[in-house]
């Protein structure tokens, strides 16, 4: 049975450390994050990218965001130019950026490219601060269903699949409802694909 990371009130109880050892392992961990609670888990590990589809039933070949801790790590995966990092810098609320990719597996990319995001939440950041790879978040949902607002309601939402995941990091119940945005920027003319 999963850890479960922090309590309701935002004590913790799993340290970053614990869910980095997870992480550096090829583990999944449900995550807070500045919009819904993400499935989490090393993007540059093909074995924990087969479990993410898998545990969220989604069909491969369908790329999933991806969490940067800055554009010094965004430039190591991402080709970007000074006018791409001007509309990234510029939009406020949390938004994923399609650009061309590098350094990852296919199992993250669409025709070359991926879906990054500086994220901006606090635990994101303190993971970040030892832990020096991109990370997958995807929502914590079955594909096509809602994601879970209450971390503790993740047996019921994956079923057997739940065993796959590793450790719950719980900051309380989410009213947020809505996933990041997600714009193209890969070409002149951006493209909003979600709002």
């Amino acid at each position: 049975m999963p850890r479960e990371g922090l309590n309701l009130m935002g004590k913790p109880k799993t340290s970053i450390k614990e869910v980095i050892k997870i992480l550096n392992a090829g583990g999944v961990v449900i995550f807070p994050t500045e919009t819904v609670y993400g499935l989490i888990c090393d993007a540059t590990n093909p074995a924990a990218l087969l479990k993410i589809y898998q545990i969220k039933n989604r069909e491969l070949g369908k790329s999933f965001p991806l969490l940067v801790k800055d554009f010094k790590m965004l430039a190591d995966y991402a080709i970007f130019g000074v006018d791409q990092k001007k509309i990234m810098k510029s939009v406020k609320k949390p938004t994923n950026f399609i650009l061309k990719a590098k350094n990852l597996s296919p199992l993250v990319m669409q025709k070359h490219t991926a879906a990054f995001r500086i994220s901006t939440h606090s635990w994101v950041k303190r993971l970040f601060r030892d832990f020096d790879r991109p990370l997958v978040a995807t929502s914590a949902n079955l594909s096509g269903k809602k994601p879970i607002s209450d971390p503790r309601d993740y047996l019921t939402a994956f079923g057997d699949r739940s065993k796959l995941i590793e450790a719950i990091v719980s900051n309380g119940i989410n009213r947020k409802t809505r996933a990041s945005a997600i714009i193209d920027i890969t070409r002149k003319h951006h493209k909003i694909i979600r709002r």
